[in-house]
This record gives C-alpha cells, structure tokens and sequence, in this order.
C-alpha cells in the first residue's frame, strides 16, 4: 500500500475532523508558536497533554473512518493550537 502523510493546523474548535487514514495522531505543543503556553484541548473527550501526542492506528489493510472532535477548553493556557497528521492510503484515492 502505497501512503502519503498530510498534517492539518487548527486554532479553533474543529468539529468533525476526517480521519479515512491508516494512522491518525494529534500533537499539543508545549507553547504555542508566540511562545506562550498552549490551551487545553479535548480530541473526542480524550485530553492531550501540553507536549504530548495522541495517537490512533489500524491494522494492515483498515481504514479509520471516525470524524473527530477537536475542543479547546478556556482557563488554562493562552494559544489555541494543535496539529493533526494523517496517513492516507494512495492507493484507494482517500486524499
């Protein structure tokens, strides 16, 4: 199976954020890239840590296809940020 590796920025509440990957993974930065700390985030009600990845994978052949919540929480921290990285299969068109 041939892949490609796509990574999506967001900044604000995303709801409904496709997956159809093979792999899916949710990275928190420590700090924001203007250096200052990073809010709290829930990704379907699951809390990602400051620094921290999320990560979620199949078996050989499977494809996620769940639609994720991304969720920014107000009180701790100051810059909303999170990205997204996704492997998606080539060869089955899901780009």
């Amino acid at each position: 199976m041939r892949t490609k590796t796509l990574i999506d920025y967001h900044g604000e509440t995303y709801y409904g954020q496709e997956s159809n990957c093979v792999s899916i993974a949710f990275y928190r930065p420590t700090k924001s890239r203007a250096g200052n700390p990073s809010a709290d985030v829930l990704v379907n009600g699951v809390p990602v840590e400051a620094g921290a990845t999320f990560r979620i994978g199949q078996n050989v052949g499977d494809v996620d296809t769940t639609p994720y919540d991304i969720t920014f929480l107000s009180g701790v921290g100051v810059e909303n940020e999170i990205y997204v990285i996704r492997i998606v299969s080539v060869d089955d068109g899901r780009l």
